[in-house]
């Protein structure tokens, strides 16, 4: 399987030594040959806080060269495609935001600091570490235009998706993926006497479900990297950078050790949560609604309305036969998840508002468009007192269980029509 790489163009002539200088072989033969790579970036310098304290580490976009030796890099390979480095949620988040080359990808889906939880929500639902997802992302990042190459891993085809649905799909094909048998990538743009024999016994050797299962079929760059380290040369040496010693690379800008995997998405607390759901407040209650909408193991029922909550609480790992919410516990678990109740009220929609106003929601109808969706912010709960209610999760989505048929789903906004918006104050 061979993915669409970067396109990185090459100017005809070099200026050396105050003198035009042409392009040597190498570079003649990428633009003959219309060779695609992967694309680098500048660094700069990020400031994270987590959980009350602030770190500065440097960002270093995606590193070209390798400071790794073959045995390094295949301890890297080895590791799940679950693995956290012990690298936090939001650390990762703001580290993505910066990579210019995942600027297309942030664009279209118009992703930021306050927004871009949903997506990390929706990758671990799907078991994938967000670290490795936005690793990959910044170096396989789609086009942003929304026509071919779109989504979050540029080999896939998500024109039409949402931010939400892309990243649910490419995270589900990166274990697909990780979990199947294949070959080496080629026919990214290398002449044909690149080896492969290296790669594939480093590949041969590796566990499903490890990064090396996903990324050694996925591109040539991988290939051409692992034959490189190998001491393997040819008219192939080069062509590409080094995608594994440059998540490498990127996991220790981010206070990581590559080596050593660290907790995995089933067992890290993240952002200072409890039971694996980033976020506090708000944030977490968005994220936990996501996570159990992107779960089919959780369905819509009136009569059984409590089961899925119950489940949750004594099975948070289920994904099978998880029990049901109506609209209403459904909203109530995910408050009380975040703990804006110390006990879930299992409010109805009549209720809801009372409950709501009772931890300190406003109600903050008059100051929104019901409509269009303007002037509505992440978290905001919908309340229609007879009949309805859903979570407002910004870029124009709601999260809801919607009906039987449905499900729990994430869903463009619409006016239901809604009664009643209430806002938390933090």
């Amino acid at each position: 399987m061979m993915r669409k790489l970067l396109p990185l163009f090459f100017a005809i002539f070099l200026l050396a030594s105050g003198q035009v200088q042409a392009l040597n072989s190498l570079q003649q033969y990428q633009i003959d040959t219309d060779t695609e790579f992967y694309q680098g970036a500048g660094q700069t310098t990020t400031t994270t806080t987590t959980c009350g304290s602030t770190s500065t580490t440097p960002d270093t976009g995606n590193q070209t060269g390798s400071e790794f030796t073959l045995s390094q890099v295949e301890t890297f390979a080895s590791e799940p495609v679950t693995s956290t480095w012990n690298i936090s949620n939001s650390t990762v988040e703001q580290w993505f935001l910066k990579q210019a080359s995942a600027q297309p990808v942030i664009a279209l889906y118009g992703l930021n600091s306050s927004n871009i939880g949903i997506i990390t929500s929706t990758v671990e639902a799907a078991k994938v570490s967000p670290v490795f997802f936005y690793l990959i992302t910044s170096n396989e990042g789609g086009t942003g235009d929304d026509t071919a190459a779109d989504g979050f891993i540029n080999y896939t085809s998500r024109a039409g998706d949402t931010g939400v649905e892309a990243a649910q799909a490419d995270a589900q094909q990166i274990i697909t993926d990780a979990t199947s048998s294949d070959s080496p990538a080629t026919g990214g743009g290398e002449p044909a006497d690149m080896p492969t024999a290296e790669a594939q016994n480093i590949l041969n050797s590796l566990s499903s479900g490890s990064i090396g299962r996903y990324y050694i079929p996925a591109t040539s760059a991988v290939t051409a990297e692992l034959e490189s380290l190998s001491g393997k040369t040819g008219d192939w040496t080069g062509l590409f950078n080094s995608p594994l010693s440059e998540s490498m690379q990127n996991i220790k800008s981010m206070g990581g050790d590559p080596e050593q995997g660290g907790a995995t998405i089933s067992t890290a607390g993240t952002d200072c949560g409890t039971d694996g759901v980033a976020g506090q407040g708000i944030e977490k209650a968005i994220n936990w609604a996501i996570m159990i909408a992107n779960n089919n193991g959780y369905g819509y029922s009136v009569t059984a309305r409590e089961t899925g909550w119950a489940k949750w609480q004594s099975d948070p790992s289920c994904n099978s036969s998880c029990g049901d919410f109506d609209c209403s516990s459904f909203i109530a678990a995910a408050l009380t998840e975040a703990e804006y109740f110390q006990t879930n009220p299992e409010f109805v929609t009549s209720t809801e508002g009372a409950a709501l106003t009772g931890v300190g929601f406003k109600d903050i109808t008059s100051s929104v468009n019901l409509t269009t969706d303007a002037g509505m912010q992440s978290g905001d709960i919908l309340v229609n007192t007879e009949d309805h209610t859903a979570m407002y999760i910004g870029n124009n989505q709601v999260v809801q269980a919607a009906d039987p048929a449905d499900g729990i789903q994430v869903s463009s906004y619409y006016n239901y029509p809604w009664t009643n918006v209430y806002r938390t104050p933090n």
